[in-house]
């Protein structure tokens, strides 16, 4: 009992220990540490320190105060962390400029927010502190008064360069951590949705099955009962076969739904399934891809029409997965949708500027172009793949569709259409 006792105290004090360092390295707090630490040791510069009285002026309650002007701004830095470092450089100018010896901490508390600024924030910001940074040190240079060596220069200005570039590292490796981030949840929930999918066929498939099985039965368990009725009192014997055909049947009916809905059965109390995509949901699937690293524009020509659920369905799912494949395999590219709509068609064309290599159908479970080939063979539409003469990848395809009084549904025609049973090199 005591060990399990000490144990758990062990536990609780390493889980306090470890909350306690996560606050302290909340940036807030992290922030105004700092920017104590910097003040402190500011003053404590400025109090202990000899200043040669012929070459600077001697230390007063003004130096105090741009200390601590230069110092205590760095609390705010983790939330603008340019106007911190503008601050910061003005007081240690300031410093050179009234006559007094710059005290060291407002480089340190400069040399910090000029990090944070390139680290975190935007690129125009980036931009910015390298140049707020660089006038700064310019304008320390010629309002410092005694002899500054060239050495001294040299060795701030390197320092700032070097803590610039160091941020501007940090921020390119934030950047492609957070695109690869993108990236791989879009891959994901395409994975996602191609399982959900195949779920939803594979229940539709044995939803049909289970309706031939059923009606099979049952249309033997009315011809014999037919039959035994009729027989029932000239041949008893027949009358008996006859109802064990039909005890047969049944079980055999009974036990087909009982294997049906045992697969068919969730355990989940939620919904699994989302409602269906289609065109209206196109601009979300785009910024997505745009997250992920892939810049993409769309172009529309023509009238939009209203589809039938299944080939909005079709024809959202031909660009996410033309899109998935530009990702996949063509590098450092740019994209283009083009959506023409014509009586009786939709023309969906998607190409790009990559490497214009062909993908083999992806490991993680979706089915890339002969998905897309699928499904326009299924409305007997037209597919047409490949690499472009001018460069890239492109995928075009013609979804015909006409219209009733009900609304539009898929044109009529043979199952197909007009197929293309090789893959075909675009000419675009």
């Amino acid at each position: 009992m005591t060990r399990v006792v000490v144990a758990g105290e062990l536990a609780s004090d390493e889980g306090h220990a470890q909350a306690t360092l996560r606050r302290f390295l909340q940036p807030a707090l992290g922030a105004a540490l700092l920017a104590l630490a910097f003040a402190l040791i500011g003053l404590l510069t400025s109090m202990l320190r000899a200043v040669d009285t012929s070459v600077y002026r001697p230390d007063d309650a003004w130096l105090v105060a741009l200390v601590l002007l230069a110092s205590l701004p760095v609390a705010l830095v983790h939330r603008w962390p340019l106007a911190v470092l503008a601050v910061v450089m003005a007081a240690v100018v300031a410093e050179a400029l009234a006559g007094y010896a710059v005290v060291g901490v407002g480089v340190w508390a400069a040399g910090a927010a000029l990090f944070v600024a390139a680290a975190f924030g935007s690129t125009w910001e980036l931009v910015l502190s390298g140049l707020i940074a660089a006038g700064g040190l310019v304008a320390l240079y010629v309002g410092a008064e005694g002899d500054l060596e060239w050495t001294e220069m040299a060795v701030s200005w390197a320092a700032f360069s070097f803590t610039w570039t160091i941020g501007a590292i940090v921020r390119v490796y934030r950047a492609v951590a957070a695109r690869a981030e993108s990236r791989a949840e879009l891959f994901a929930a395409d994975r996602e949705a191609r399982a959900r999918e195949a779920v939803a066929n594979e229940r539709a498939r044995l939803a049909r099955e289970l309706h031939d099985s059923v009606g099979h039965a049952l249309n033997v368990i009315v011809l014999h009962a037919g039959g035994a009725q009729r027989v029932l009192e000239a041949k008893p014997a027949l009358a008996q076969e006859a109802l064990g055909s039909i005890e047969t049947a049944g079980r055999q009916a009974l036990g087909d739904i009982e294997r049906m809905l045992g697969i068919l059965r969730t355990t989940e109390d939620e919904p699994i399934y989302d409602a269906q995509p289609d065109l209206g949901r196109l601009d979300d699937l785009l910024a997505r891809v745009r997250e992920a690293g892939l810049p993409v524009e769309l172009r529309v020509e023509g009238t939009p029409q209203a589809l039938s659920a299944s080939l909005g369905l079709s024809a959202y799912r031909i660009v996410q997965e033309a899109l998935t494949n530009t990702l996949k395999h063509a590098g450092k590219a740019h994209s283009v949708v083009t959506m023409t709509w014509a009586p009786g068609r939709l023309d969906i064309e998607v190409v790009d500027d990559g490497r214009g290599v062909t993908a083999a159908p992806s490991a993680g479970g979706g089915r890339g172009l002969v998905g897309i080939r699928e499904r326009v063979l299924l409305f007997g539409g037209e597919l047409l793949v490949g690499p472009r003469p001018e460069g890239g990848f492109g995928v075009w395809a013609r979804l015909p569709f006409e219209t009733t009084d009900r609304g539009w549904r898929p044109a009529p025609g043979r199952r197909g259409g007009r197929e293309r049973d090789e893959m075909r090199r675009l000419s675009l």
